[in-house]
C-alpha cells in the first residue's frame, strides 16, 4: 500500500501542473469573461461528473463481457466526455459562454476537477508508479482530460454565435473532436508516457491560437456593436426612428398587435440597447484594468426586460427577433451584467 506521504506526492505532480495551467488561463483572459465562482464551480462539477463516471464504468465493463478493450477504448471516452460535454452545453444554453475564451476556461476548469478524483481514484489501485509515470502519464491524462472539454466549450460557443442560437448542434462538432481525441489516446500505439508528452506539447499551442482568436473576435464584436448601439439609440433619441428599416419594421407589427404591446415592444428595443452599451462599455474598462462598480439601475433595468417579455408575449417576441435577437452572445452580455 502507497504511504499517504508519496500518495500526496504522485497526486500533487499529477494534477498541480493542470491547475497551474488553469490559473494560467485565467491570468491571459484579460477581458475576466469567467467569473471565479463560475470557474470553482466548473471545478466542482467535474468532480461530480467523475465521481458519476465511476458507477457507469463499473456497469460498462460488467455488461462488456468479452468487449471489455473496445468499452476501454471506445465506451469510456463517449461517456465521459457526453456527460462533461452536458455541463458545457448547459453553460452555453444559458449565456453563461459567449466567447471561445471562456468556452476555453469553464471546459478546461471541468476538466481539471475531473482529473483530480480520477488520479485520486487510480492512486488506490495502482500501485509502484514511479515519479515519472506519475508526471507523463497522470499528468497527460488530466491535459487530455482539460484539452478535450476545453474543444468543446471553444467549438460550443464558435458554432452558437455563428449560427445564432445556442442548441444541440453547437455542441456536435465538439463533442465528436473531443470523443475522436479521447479515443485516441486510449487506443494509441504509443507507449502511455509518450502520448502523454504529446498532449503535454501541444495543448499549450493550441490554447494559444485559440486565445488570440477569441480575443480578436471579441475585440471586433465590441468595436461593430458597440458604435452600431450607440448610432441607434443616438437615432431614438432624435425621433428617427420611424426613418429606419428597424422602424418601418416595428410600424408593421402594429397591424398583428395591439398599440399597448407594440409600445411594449419600442421599450424592450430601447432597453436592450441600452444594456448593450453598457455590457461593451465595462469589458473595455475590464480590458483597460478598471473594475465597474455595481449599478442598482442595471438590475432595474433587466426586471424590466423581464417584465416587457412576459407583456409581449411569445408570438410578439418571435415577431420581433429580427430587431431584439436574442442570440448566445446577447443573452451573454446580459448574465455578464446580472453578475456584477
Amino acid at each position: 500500500m502507497t504511504s499517504w506521504t508519496g500518495a500526496g506526492t504522485d497526486l500533487a505532480i499529477s494534477v498541480v501542473p493542470v491547475f497551474v495551467f488553469l490559473v494560467l488561463l485565467v491570468f491571459l483572459d484579460s477581458y475576466k469573461l469567467i467569473p471565479m465562482r463560475q470557474t470553482l464551480r466548473s471545478i466542482a462539477v467535474g468532480c461530480g461528473v467523475a465521481v458519476l463516471c465511476v458507477g457507469v464504468h463499473a456497469l460498462g465493463f460488467r455488461l462488456s463481457g468479452g468487449a471489455r478493450r473496445y468499452y476501454g477504448g471506445l465506451g469510456i471516452p463517449l461517456t465521459e466526455e457526453s456527460l462533461k460535454g452536458a455541463y458545457v452545453f448547459w453553460m452555453t444554453r444559458t449565456g453563461r459562454v459567449g466567447f471561445m475564451v471562456d468556452g476555453a476556461i469553464a471546459g478546461f476548469a471541468l476538466g481539471a476537477g475531473f482529473s483530480l478524483i480520477e488520479n485520486i481514484y487510480y492512486l488506490r489501485i495502482i500501485e509502484g508508479g514511479t515519479l515519472l509515470v506519475w508526471l507523463l502519464r497522470g499528468c497527460g491524462t488530466a491535459m487530455m482530460h482539460g484539452g478535450t472539454t476545453a474543444i468543446v466549450g471553444i467549438l460550443a460557443a464558435h458554432f452558437a454565435s455563428r449560427r445564432g442560437g445556442a442548441g444541440a448542434p453547437a455542441l456536435i462538432p465538439g463533442l465528436a473532436v473531443a470523443v475522436a481525441i479521447h479515443s485516441v489516446y486510449n487506443f494509441s500505439p504509443l507507449p502511455p508516457p509518450y502520448s502523454a508528452a504529446l498532449i503535454l506539447a501541444l495543448l499549450p499551442g493550441v490554447m494559444a491560437l485559440v486565445f488570440r482568436s477569441s480575443e480578436r473576435s471579441l475585440e471586433e464584436w465590441l468595436r461593430e456593436g458597440f458604435d452600431a448601439d450607440i448610432e441607434m439609440l443616438d437615432t431614438i433619441a432624435k425621433g428617427g426612428l420611424a426613418e429606419t428599416h428597424a422602424g418601418r419594421y416595428l410600424e408593421s407589427l402594429r397591424r398583428s398587435f395591439t398599440p399597448e404591446v407594440v409600445a411594449d415592444m419600442f421599450c424592450l428595443i430601447q432597453l436592450s440597447l441600452e444594456l448593450a452599451v453598457r455590457a461593451k462599455g465595462d469589458l473595455l474598462r475590464r480590458e483597460a484594468g478598471f473594475e465597474s462598480p455595481p449599478d442598482p439601475e442595471v438590475k432595474r433595468k433587466i426586471d424590466e426586460m423581464e417584465y416587457l417579455r412576459r407583456n409581449i408575449g411569445r408570438a410578439g417576441l418571435l415577431a420581433l427577433e429580427p430587431l431584439v435577437a436574442g442570440s448566445a452572445r446577447d443573452i451573454w452580455q446580459l448574465r455578464l451584467l446580472g453578475c456584477q
